[in-house]
């Protein structure tokens, strides 16, 4: 029988290594930003020579579109998603608690969701041997961003509600900082 030290230490090291794991899709995604940039600067020096490298479209669709879901990993790791600040920063302390449990338990519900649906399309895809608008490239390195970045959203999003949930890490509270050029 476990101990609720023993399971918050055990939780302690799973947060730790899904906050390693989110700083080394962190690099992925740097890397993926590097790249696109390197390719859309050889796509453009090439295009106004008059030359047309027909795969190089899906090249630069498949990096941006890797791009995206890597970097939201991060976003679901640190609660930096979307919001209404302007609501948000009015509410009390106790209801911020509660909101931030409910967005992380509707991202863990949802990004496993996509993560399932995503799987499903990938799998699709291979077995038809679908292909990229070029004709040349497959379409399933392309599609794996989507149920890899969002399993791994679904972790990070289990991490941030552990954050919540121990009060280990939070949102900055921003209503006491001055309002320059509102």
């Amino acid at each position: 029988m476990t101990t609720p030290a023993s399971s918050r230490r055990l939780f302690g090291i799973l947060d730790r290594g899904i906050e390693r794991l989110t700083r080394a899709v962190d690099w992925v995604a740097a890397l993926a930003c590097a790249f696109l940039i390197t390719a859309t600067t050889f796509a453009v020096i090439i295009y106004q020579q008059g030359i047309a490298i027909v795969w190089l479209d899906d090249v630069l669709r498949m990096l941006l579109i890797w791009l995206v879901y890597l970097g939201a990993v991060s976003l679901c790791f640190h609660g930096d998603h979307v919001t209404m600040d302007v609501i948000y920063l009015r509410l009390p302390p106790k209801a911020r608690r509660a909101l931030d449990i409910g967005i992380a338990l509707l991202g863990i519900v949802l990004c496993a969701f996509i993560t399932k649906i995503g799987y499903d399309s990938m799998l699709r895809q291979i077995a038809y041997e679908t292909l990229l608008p070029s004709g040349l490239i497959p379409a399933w390195p392309q599609s794996l961003a989507i149920p890899l970045c969002f399993a791994l959203m679904t972790v990070a999003n289990i991490s941030y509600l552990y954050s919540v949930l121990t009060g280990r890490r939070h949102k900055p509270d921003y209503t006491s900082a001055p309002a320059e050029g509102l």
